[in-house]
Parts: C-alpha cells; structure tokens; sequence
C-alpha cells in the first residue's frame, strides 16, 4: 500500500450544522495527486458534492476551509487560508482567502480540509481543540463586532491563543458581500460571510497541538534560507514590506490605473498629496506579518486626533485606499481609516462596499437615485460624512443600505432607469482598484474569472512591474499572458503562497515545485510539466461549476463604458478594451468554444477530466 504524503494530516472535518454530527474523513490521495490541496482541493469537493442550482443562503450550501500542504512548515509565505463556496453575490463558484493563523492552526489541529454543511437551528459556534470536536451556543456572541467575538471565545474557554475566524453583524444580516475575520485578516470577497450567517455559524475556533511530518526537512530549510536573503536584500521590496499594497497607491494614479469616480475619470490631483505613501507614513505604527512570513506587509496605523481617531488598526490596502477614495471621489485619509475599521468589526469586503456606495453616487448624480431615495443624504461625490453614514445602514440592512447590501449588480436591476450600465462588476462581483483601459491582459483576467472580477486569480502584473513588462496597451500575446498567470495562481492557490511572494520575485515556480515536493515527497509534485497541468486542471473544473450553473461566454464581459467610453484625460486618455478580440483569442488559447465559451471535450479529457466532460454533454453544455 502506497504511504500517503508528509506534510498533509490525512483528514478532513466534517460537520453537519442540521443534526450536529461531526466525522473525520481521510484525504483521498487521489485528491492530493490531482488538486494538491487548498484551492484545487476545495474547487473538486464542491464540484463534486454540490447540486447545481441550489440556492447560495439554502442549508445545502457548503463552506471549505483549507490550508495547503507548506502550512504549518519552515516554508515562508504559505500560511494562508481560504473558503470556498457557491458565491450568494456572483451566484458561481467562490474562493476567499485571507492571511492571519487560522490555517496553520486548522492543520496543527490535524485538518487539511474542514467541510461545514447544513444549518443550525439557533447560532452556533465550532470549537476545535485538536480531535475533540463540539459544537456551542453561541445566542450571547450574535450581534457582536468581530474583535468581540474573538475576545470573548477566548475568555469563555481560557485560552488567549485560541485562533478564531468569525462573522460580524454584516454576516449575520447575509449582506451579500460579507467576509469572514481572522482578526483583521479577512477573507473578504463573494459573500462567504453571508454563507456562514446563513447557516447560524458565528464562528471557528481552533487550538491544535501537532505539526505536520517533511519528506526532506533539510532541502527545505535550504529553500527558505533563500527566501530570506532574497527579502532582506531586494529593493523591490522595500517600500512593500513597510507599507504593504498601501504603497501602490502613488504608482497607480501616475500611470493612469487608479480608478475615479466609478470608473468615469482617469486623473484625481489630490491622490499624491493626501492618500500617498507620505501621508501614510505620518500614521504608521509598526510592522505587521501573516502566520510563517518574513516579508511583513502588513501595516499598523492609528489616527489620533480629530473624529476619526481611535486604536491602532491594520490597514488599510491598497483596495481600501481606492474603493473607498478614488471611487467614490474622496481624498480625506481619515475616513478612509474609519471605513476600514466598520469594514473590518462588521465584517464586509471594503472593494464591494465602496463600489456599492460609487455606484449609487453616480446613479445620484445622473438622477436615477434621488435624495429621498438615499434617506435623505447628499450623495455627491467626495461627501466623506455621507460615506460613512451610508456604510452604516449597508452593513445593518437599514434603508436604503438594504438595497445596496444586495451588491451592485442586484441594487442595478432593482433600480432600474438603465442603473446597471453604472454597476461596475464581472458576473456580480465588484471590479478592483485597477483600471481596465490601461491594463488589456488584467482586464482580460477580470472579465474570465470564475470568480467574477477578481484580480487575486490571474493578475497579470508583467504589465506594470519586473524586469520583463510588456506593452499594457496592446492586445496581442495578452490572452497567453493572461491564461500563463491565471494557471499559475491556481497552482500557488493550492499552496497556499502568498501570490505576492510570487510577483516580487521572493520565489519561482521552480521553487515552489522544489518546496512541494521537499515537503510531501510526492514524485509527481517534482515535475513542472504536472504542476501546470494541475493549475490548468483547477481552473477548468471551476469554469465548468459556472457552465453548470448556466454561465457562458455573455457572462464575460467588462461593463460596456470600458468597450466604448474612453478617459478624456491622463495617462489612459483615449483608450477602450477590445473585449471581443481579447475574449476570441482568450478561448483559442484555453481550448474553448469560440461562440459559448464553453469548455470542450477535448480539452477536459486532456487534463484528465473525461467525468466532467460527460456531465456537461448530458447538459447540453459541452463545447
């Protein structure tokens, strides 16, 4: 009998939140050889398990918590987590991951993979203490923000280094975009958070006692070593470790990328003085880190005087700078700071918050929102006390806070008068802080993604940083481009590696190869050839779960203004996205059908996926 990897437990937790059963299931090694773990892993479970059609909010719905095989070794970089669900905001296939402990903690606990399934009749919390597995009461924590909740787990059961992830408020309402809290690492995005208040499930908490085994300890302590002298010593790296994404902000707006006013304007004069990195460095704390990572991105910051001051906070990224600055036309740095903290305690996606709240500033200022539609705000682009005012009544369903806690693309067709040609989104989820006109392959990327317009599973950052950078402006080669880098988060995604490690050049994919198969011994982890297969294997399976769910090529599409309406001004001036020339050669390069979009036999039996390809001829949905 064939001895199953190190670096993996071999189980997976499986709990029934309907009748409170709890089962340990051993990893399938077939699992493992074909997914890895973490993203792949989660991606082929839910293909697998769930019916098509069901309702995101209905007991029938899963959540699946993985980490990846590196978590909780020497190796740097990989000990991130995630959740993978059927989205309640996209309707598809979702993966949120989030930094924070909680992953190296589900695996010390001994799980790779923990399966949350059902609906409990009252709130419940998961209790996790190794292989002693209860479910609680958790009547007392609902309502509670999500640092709250944290503390008082930790009181109630005796251990300050107990790891939690939760949901706030935000969740428990199923605000369709809320996230899931690692302290303030969040798993943000898709509505995974709206998951788990659906289901009752205030939060996990895990103590765990073991470590995972290494095939060859020493090759990878060699690697790490590396890893390290590569950090100490890059200067690309330098202003990321101390700001994080936050540092992005200046070189975005300069190169014309950093969105404005929902996407309508391409040049904002007050970015470089008021949300840079000078300004940002005058609120710095310290350094912060994820679990098993020495690049330290992560930022404290504080606010001390005027209304918005308070306690130290992480944050905010890059995302948070634009979605609640640049879209909605503010430069006051301190609301910015006080967004992200009602984000992080009420648990919701700061990208989708802030673009609910653009989108309805342009719906009010082209008359299709009036100001007693907005309970009597002035929702004029800028208005940072409206802002917040508005953010409140989103993640407490108040008001017209109700309307845009159902996400843009929901609010858009509600709202009708021609209110979703103003919903900047790819398949319900919001776009990013990256301005599409200015970056073909990324906006290939946002609108192909599984996830909808996600830049966390493909970004193609070869069109602005390294030694390599290609003309963003272009449309050839970018559908090559584009699938490389989607394959290879896939492969990083199943890690779990920070893709940022990847992108600042800390560690190859030749590293990654050697990290694998150090760790877990597996012969077919020390081939480049089947890694890539393996990433292009996961993104697959997750376009077939959105063929099953009746997604096609109409669903990828950018919002008509970057296909017709070009920025009159800055470094993008001009410039529109050839959508269908991307999206044509996008689908030859896949493999895919031309007019559906749809994947074709003959691309799945060559990943091996000939079941897949079956179940979709019986569908009609084969290309």
């Amino acid at each position: 009998m064939e001895a199953f990897p190190k670096a993996y437990m071999g189980k997976i937790l499986r709990v029934n939140l309907c009748d409170g059963n709890i089962s340990v299931e051993p990893l399938p090694l077939e699992l493992v050889k074909g997914f890895i773990g973490g993203r792949g892993a989660a991606a082929k479970i839910l293909y697998d398990e769930l019916k098509p059609g069901i309702n995101p909010f209905s007991p029938e719905n899963k959540l699946i918590f993985t980490n990846g095989p590196l978590a909780g070794t020497v190796a740097q970089s990989c000990g991130r987590w995630m959740v993978t669900t059927k989205s309640p905001l996209t309707g598809g296939m979702f993966r949120s991951t989030a930094g924070g402990d909680f992953g190296a903690e589900l695996k010390s606990a001994g799980f790779d993979i923990l399966i949350v399934e059902g609906k409990a009749e009252k709130p419940v919390y998961l209790w996790i203490k190794d292989d002693a597995v209860v479910l609680k009461a958790a009547d007392e924590l609902w309502g509670l923000l999500n640092h709250e909740t944290a503390a008082a787990i930790r009181r109630q059961l005796t251990d300050q280094k107990i790891k939690v992830v939760s949901i706030g408020p935000a969740g428990e309402k199923k605000v369709r975009f809320a996230a899931i809290a690692d302290n303030r690492k969040t798993a943000s995005r898709g509505g995974v958070g709206a998951v788990m208040g659906a289901k009752n499930l205030k939060a996990i908490a895990v103590r765990g006692s073991g470590r995972p085994g290494v095939f060859d300890r020493e090759k990878l302590q060699r690697i790490t070593k590396k890893h390290s002298e590569i950090v100490k010593t890059s200067s690309k790296l330098a202003d990321f470790k101390h700001l994080g994404t936050a540092a992005v902000v200046n070189f975005a707006h300069e190169v014309g990328v950093y969105p404005l006013k929902n996407f309508q304007e391409g040049v904002m004069e007050a970015v470089m003085d008021t949300l840079g990195t000078d300004k940002l460095e005058t609120l710095f704390v310290k350094d912060a880190h994820c679990c098993q990572c020495h690049i330290r991105c992560g930022s404290i910051m504080q606010i001390k005087k005027g209304p918005y001051a308070g306690e130290a906070v992480d944050g905010p990224e890059y995302e948070t700078l634009y979605a609640f600055g640049g879209e909605v036309g503010n430069n006051n740095l301190e609301m910015i700071f006080e967004a992200n903290r009602i984000c992080d305690d009420y648990g919701v996606d700061t990208i989708s918050a802030g673009c609910c709240i653009g989108f309805a500033m342009e719906c009010y200022q082209r008359g299709i929102l009036k100001r007693n539609d907005l309970d009597g705000l002035d929702l004029i682009w800028g208005n940072s006390e409206a802002i917040i005012v508005l953010l409140k009544k989103i993640v407490e369903r108040e008001g017209i806070g109700d309307l845009l806690a159902e996400g843009t693309k929901n609010a858009a067709e509600k709202s009708g008068k021609g209110a979703d040609q103003f919903a900047m989104q790819v398949k319900g989820l919001d776009l990013p802080g990256y301005e599409p006109r200015g970056l073909k392959a990324c906006a290939l990327n946002l609108a192909t993604a599984a996830l909808g317009a996600s830049h966390c599973v493909g970004q193609t950052y070869q069109e602005y940083i390294g030694e390599d950078i290609v003309d963003r402006f272009t449309v050839s080669g970018k559908a090559e481009l584009c699938k490389v880098n989607q394959d290879k988060t896939a492969l990083l995604d199943s890690g779990i590696v920070c893709i940022f490690a990847e992108a600042l050049g800390v560690l190859t994919l030749a590293d990654l190869k050697d990290m694998l198969y150090a760790a877990t011994g597996v012969p077919e982890f020390n081939d480049m050839e089947t890694l890539l297969r393996i990433g292009e294997r996961i993104w697959n399976i997750e376009r077939v779960f959105n063929i099953r769910e009746g997604f096609s090529r109409r669903d990828d599409y950018l919002p008509q203004r970057f296909m017709n309406k070009p920025l009159n001004k800055g470094p993008v001036k001009g410039v529109i996205v050839e959508m269908d020339l991307l999206l044509d050669d996008y689908y030859d390069q896949r493999g895919w059908d031309r007019a559906t979009g749809y994947t074709t036999r003959k691309t799945l039996e060559g990943l091996p996926l000939k079941d897949v390809a079956d179940d979709l001829e019986e569908m009609g949905s084969l290309g």
